[in-house]
């Protein structure tokens, strides 16, 4: 589970951002204790920042967290019992049209005199949303940054398409002979947008492949997979099933068949990169079986494709 997916949150948790260096993002931002005011110019900065998240895709920001080149520095205690969570929520609410689902997580060092807030925010299906200097902000490149106009249109229209994603992704063995094993794959698509969604396609590239080792099953018939290059092969699948909104649909059983005598070194370095497209946007999700680890950073999925490139003995 990450940091993004977590509902509870410790001491611990904090120290091992700071001691791993996790980077802000469009994502993620570090805010030290100064940050909460009952100044009016502060209490209309954080409406700007969590108006700024909720207008984009959602995100994380710590109060009490200072940060040096958008890395995190140390932790600054905010004196809870000056700044309570009921305050933060009093000056969240100055933010129209309200955001729904937005959690203040509070952690305490000890007491609350000490304490670290966790405020986690959706993507919102309401947006836009406008902060208490009555304009609108997103993020782009770790910052807060006013909306020209016509994102802000753009951002209406959240309201009548689908807002899809990948939630998860399934490989596992399936079954094995005397030169082959059999492995299936699938992924997960959520519909959270307010709109059914007819038309979408979901690409799963394959990397770290043997090509000339491996073959493809596809469940149906509205599948096909191209070889990119000896060690990339993409496989598509174009379901004809409508999504309707909150709904979850399995996409996939695909079967991958590898040659026995290379499966140890395929499933070591295997990177499984899904890239789902609908009308409306897209989702770029990548999971690496051997690490049950998900990356769902473009660049960072881009990097680690680079630097764990393999190539197979004959």
């Amino acid at each position: 589970m990450t940091f993004f997916e977590k509902n509870t949150y410790s001491e611990e948790d904090i120290h091992r951002l700071i001691a791993d260096g996790i980077e802000e993002s469009l994502q993620l931002e570090y805010k030290g204790a100064g940050a909460l005011s009952k100044d009016d110019k502060k209490r209309a900065e954080i409406t700007k920042d969590i108006s700024a998240f909720a207008n984009s895709n959602g995100g994380i920001i710590i109060y009490g967290v200072s940060e040096q080149d958008h890395k995190p520095k140390e932790i600054t205690q905010i004196d809870g019992r000056v700044y309570t969570k009921e305050w933060l929520e009093n000056c969240i609410q100055l933010i129209q049209p309200r955001i729904d689902n937005i959690q203040i997580i509070p952690i305490r060092f000890g007491d609350v005199s000490k304490s670290v807030y966790i405020v986690k925010i959706p993507r919102s299906s309401t947006a836009p949303h406008m902060a208490k200097d009555y304009r609108y902000y997103k993020r782009y490149n770790f910052m807060s940054v006013p909306m020209e106009d016509y994102e802000i249109k753009d951002i209406y229209n959240r309201t009548t398409i689908p807002n899809l994603q990948i939630n998860t992704c399934d490989f596992h063995k399936k079954e094995e002979n005397a030169t082959q094993i059999i492995y299936s794959l699938r992924a997960g698509v959520i519909n959270k947008g307010n709109n059914v969604c007819q038309l979408y396609k979901l690409s799963f590239y394959i990397n770290n492949v043997a090509s000339n080792h491996i073959d493809i099953t596809y469940p149906t018939i509205n599948g096909n997979y191209t070889i990119i290059n000896e060690n990339r092969l993409k496989l598509s699948i174009t379901p004809r099933e409508p999504i309707f909104s909150n709904e979850t649909l399995d996409i996939g059983d695909i079967k991958i068949i590898v040659s026995k005598h290379i499966s140890a070194i395929f499933l070591q370095h295997l990177i499984i990169d899904m890239i789902l497209f609908y009308n409306g946007g897209e989702d770029r999700v990548a999971y690496i079986p051997s690490q049950q680890r998900f990356i769902d950073n473009s660049a960072e999925i881009e990097k680690f494709i680079h630097k764990h490139k393999i190539i197979y003995p004959n």
